[in-house]
């Protein structure tokens, strides 16, 4: 036996069961339409509070399965007695409520539940009338009366077969005596997972005694619904419940169906786009036609099947919105529910799918011109922000430049391109440019300074000039009215010199070469002859050899002179340091190339030493 199997033993005489009989005559119950298959309802003063379970009787073909295995035990069997919590081995509803185990009664029926006890100690002998409230209730009784089924080995057996969701218990009455009679009772219940069907499948049942009438048939758990077979009295043929009747069964098959959910099936999910713009549908912000999020469906309409007449069909919006009202964008389910008459209710869903396919519009911010920040580069400019509108809300706007750099880093000279996307929820784009140049506007800097250098020629002198020119983004060029490293004239001669960047700003500065002629050089000389501090004796002698070369008008006197001159530094030499007659000789030997002397010594010829002035 399964675990948690007990059973009840009750203890009554044969002679208590009479004395009952005496006391409570049998009533046999009125017979019903003259049919075969027969579902008999409640009278209305036994009718439910609660909806009617309404069961289908059919008769299927007498086809009992193998025995079960399982025996129960004779010590475990008593007469009256009942076998209590026998697992059925899977789910079973019965009249709407749901069971995983049931009751066996020596006595030819079962209940689900807690098991119930005969208060009048008897333990439900006689096979009574169905539906009644009183116990037992929520019983199938496939052969109700008084059987003995302690007085045979394996009088009771039962089993669970199969594999879910297929499964099928199986309890056997296997040749059990009728308790104070001659009668047999062979009778195999089955009961079948899923479809919760109940099949009676009886080999043999017959009784032999008087007061053993029998009940075949099932009942709720109130005693307020009850549904059974008739049977036909072969001598006056007239058609008899099979409730607390008098009457035998040969291989007969009765089963009961519980009534099934009905089947619905919804309209083919659609799948639609939101509602074009029209006409009058223009947005204030960009100008441009917007249609609308959501679209107008014709869901359809659900049917349904079900196994009686009186089904309908309902749909519910999951947004709560009526069939008819627009679809907005996105998936909106409808379930579809269909409600037989026994209460019965089953679902199927519809998806309506409303696409959004289009594009938001927008509106890039105005084109902008502006000149550089001072000295920079750049500009830092405000772009302003696009507008955008959709047919659906939260579209997103979102920037990028043409140089990579963030909308709030500075702008370089030059034209840089600011697209601006609008982006809806359903990933629907659009874009518009802007234009953000920067001008230069700022010219270059010059730096030029006067110069004055010697003379080392008759011609002037090869003058080496350096400017600076600087842009705040870059000098193209400098151009100057001479150039560097050209021969300039003794005298004063203007240079101007022009720097230009890319833009075209220019700038212009003007500096003075000048080129000191053989005087001016012999009166530096001079100056410098008197700033070395050396005796009078020295001094004077070379001070005035310079001044007669500076006095005198020809040409070659002052070559003469200067050439004197040289011989002199020569010999003074020992009041004069190395470095000055160094200098003086040099200086002396230029003038004379300025001089065009034709004396004038070699190693002087290319001296042209700088004198910057200001």
């Amino acid at each position: 036996m399964p675990d948690g199997v007990s059973y009840i033993r009750v203890d009554g005489s044969d002679s208590a069961k009479q004395a009952f009989l005496q006391a409570n005559p049998i009533v046999v119950s009125s017979a019903p339409a003259p049919s075969a298959d027969v579902l008999v309802t409640p009278s209305p003063a036994l009718s439910s509070s609660v909806a009617s379970f309404h069961y289908t009787l059919s008769h299927p073909a007498f086809a009992p399965e193998a025995i079960p295995s399982t025996i129960v035990p004779q010590t475990s069997i008593t007469d009256d007695g009942t076998i209590v919590d026998v697992p059925l081995g899977f789910d079973f509803n019965f009249y709407g409520n749901t069971y995983n185990k049931l009751n066996i009664y020596s006595n030819g029926f079962v209940t689900f539940g807690t098991a119930v006890k005969d208060p009048t100690g008897l333990g439900f002998f006689r096979g009574d009338l169905i539906p009644y409230p009183s116990n037992p209730n929520n019983m199938i009784a496939f052969a109700w009366t008084d059987w003995s089924p302690q007085r045979v080995v394996g009088g009771i057996r039962f089993e669970t077969r199969g594999t879910a969701p297929n499964r099928r218990f199986l309890l056997q009455f296997n040749n059990v005596p009728e308790f104070s009679g001659r009668g047999l009772l062979l009778m195999q219940l089955v009961l079948t997972e899923g479809a919760n069907d109940i099949t009676i499948y009886t080999n043999t049942m017959s009784i032999t005694a008087s007061s053993d009438r029998v009940t075949q048939g099932i009942e709720n758990a109130d005693g307020t619904l009850a549904a059974f077979d008739s049977v036909q009295n072969p001598v006056n043929l007239i058609w008899s419940p099979r409730v607390r009747g008098f009457f035998k069964l040969t291989n007969d098959a009765v089963r009961f169906s519980p009534p099934r959910p009905p089947v619905v099936t919804p309209p083919a999910n659609l799948s639609v786009n939101t509602a074009p713009p029209t006409s009058g549908e223009i947005s204030s912000l960009t100008n441009a036609a917007v249609g609308s999020c959501a679209a107008v469906v014709d869901p359809g309409v659900g049917t349904a099947t079900d196994d009686a007449p009186g089904v309908t069909v309902a749909g519910k919006r999951s947004d709560g919105l009526a069939l008819d009202a627009p679809y907005p964008r996105g998936v909106t389910t409808i379930t579809w529910t269909a409600t037989d008459v026994d209460g019965m209710t089953a679902t199927a869903n519809q998806t309506i799918t409303v696409n959004d396919k289009e594009n938001p519009s927008i509106v890039a911010p105005g084109d902008i011109s502006t000149g550089n920040d001072l000295d920079m580069p750049s500009a830092v400019v405000s772009v302003g922000t696009a507008q955008a509108a959709d047919n659906c809300p939260n579209v997103q706007v979102s920037s990028s430049r043409s140089d990579g750099a963030t909308l709030a880093a500075p702008f370089m000279v030059g034209l840089t391109t600011v697209t601006w996307t609008a982006t809806d929820a359903s990933g629907n784009t659009a874009s518009a440019k802007q234009s953000v140049t920067v001008r230069d506007i700022q010219p270059p800097t010059l730096s030029v300074n006067n110069l004055m250098v010697n003379a080392t020629s008759r011609s002037g002198a090869v003058v080496n000039y350096t400017y600076t020119a600087t842009d705040n983004v870059g000098v193209t060029s400098v151009v100057c009215s001479k150039l560097s490293g050209s021969i300039f004239p003794i005298g004063e001669t203007t240079v101007t010199c022009t720097a230009f960047d890319a833009a075209g700003n220019t700038v212009s500065e003007s500096f003075v070469v000048q080129v000191l002629n053989a005087q001016a050089q012999m009166e530096n000389l001079i100056q410098y002859i008197l700033s070395l501090g050396l005796p009078e004796g020295t001094t004077n002698p070379l001070v005035n050899q310079v001044r007669a070369s500076y006095g005198d008008n020809s040409v070659d006197q002052e070559c003469k002179k200067m050439s004197d001159f040289i011989s002199m530094v020569s010999k003074k030499g020992r009041d004069i340091t190395l470095g000055a007659s160094s200098y003086m000789t040099n200086e002396a030997g230029r003038i004379m190339n300025v001089l065009g002397c034709s004396n004038a010594p070699a190693r002087t010829r290319l001296l042209n030493p700088v004198v910057f002035g200001n």
